[in-house]
């Protein structure tokens, strides 16, 4: 007897699923986007993406400290300062 996973009542639909997959692909820098044809399971998809966002919060905790030190030096000149200033207050 073949046994079937049953399918709760609001589980998302299999082609929204489909488009949320490729999606996340497309966003991660890894050989997962690089080829679409490639079938990866989505426990090696989940895994990349955990390891970008882990790479990616890396990167803007270096960049808040590098911002911080340029800030609170003395070299760094006022209109640097402003510059930087300006920037933030776009965001």
């Amino acid at each position: 007897m073949a046994s079937r996973r049953s399918k709760p009542s609001s589980s998302v639909p299999e082609d929204e699923l489909k488009d949320l997959i490729m999606k996340l692909r497309a966003l991660l820098p890894t050989e997962i986007n690089r080829n679409n044809t490639t079938r990866v399971s989505l426990w090696r998809l989940l895994e990349e993406t955990c390891n970008h966002i882990k790479r990616l919060q890396t990167e803007v905790d270096g960049l808040s400290e590098r911002l911080y030190e340029l800030m609170a030096s003395p070299n760094t000149s006022t209109a640097e300062a402003d510059i930087l200033r300006r920037v933030f207050e776009q965001q």
